[in-house]
């Protein structure tokens, strides 16, 4: 995922609080891939990408070995998501739910119930570089900082 961006590129992960259809998953995707060709940075072009994953999650990541993130550039991405959100009826920022896993099933599982899924997986929400995205987004729901 991203095989084209570094390790350290920042990332952002947008859980929603429901599966996509299909049509949005098209339909948002297409959004994405505008948004990251103009997104920047104090007039600078920022290098990332985009993707939906999971029919749940929006993830934006940027290169910040070719060019650095702004607060600018950070806001600008927020209101794209809230933008996206209301278009579709969305809310991407509850950050008391969590998705929980196991052989795939997936949940939407308030933080304070997660003790009831010890077995699952639990998609960490406090991954911020495409390396631990790839290494330990996905984590077992006993080994998560929330517990």
């Amino acid at each position: 995922m991203f095989e084209h961006l570094s390790p350290e590129s920042k990332v952002w992960v947008y859980q929603t609080d429901r599966p996509l259809l299909i049509s949005e998953i098209n339909t948002i995707s297409s959004e994405l891939i505008s948004f990251v060709k103009e997104w920047a940075a104090h007039g600078s072009q920022l290098y990332g990408d985009a993707a939906v994953l999971h029919d749940r999650f929006i993830v934006l990541c940027v290169d910040e070995t070719k060019t650095g993130v702004s607060g600018c550039s950070i806001d600008t991405s927020v209101h794209k998501m809230k933008e996206i959100g209301s278009a579709h009826n969305i809310n991407f920022f509850n950050r008391l739910n969590l998705v929980v896993e196991k052989e795939n099933e997936f949940q939407y599982v308030h933080i304070s119930d997660l003790k009831n899924y010890l077995g699952w997986s639990l998609f960490n929400p406090m991954v911020t570089n495409l390396e631990e995205l790839r290494s330990s987004w996905k984590i077992r729901v006993e080994d998560s900082p929330f517990i």
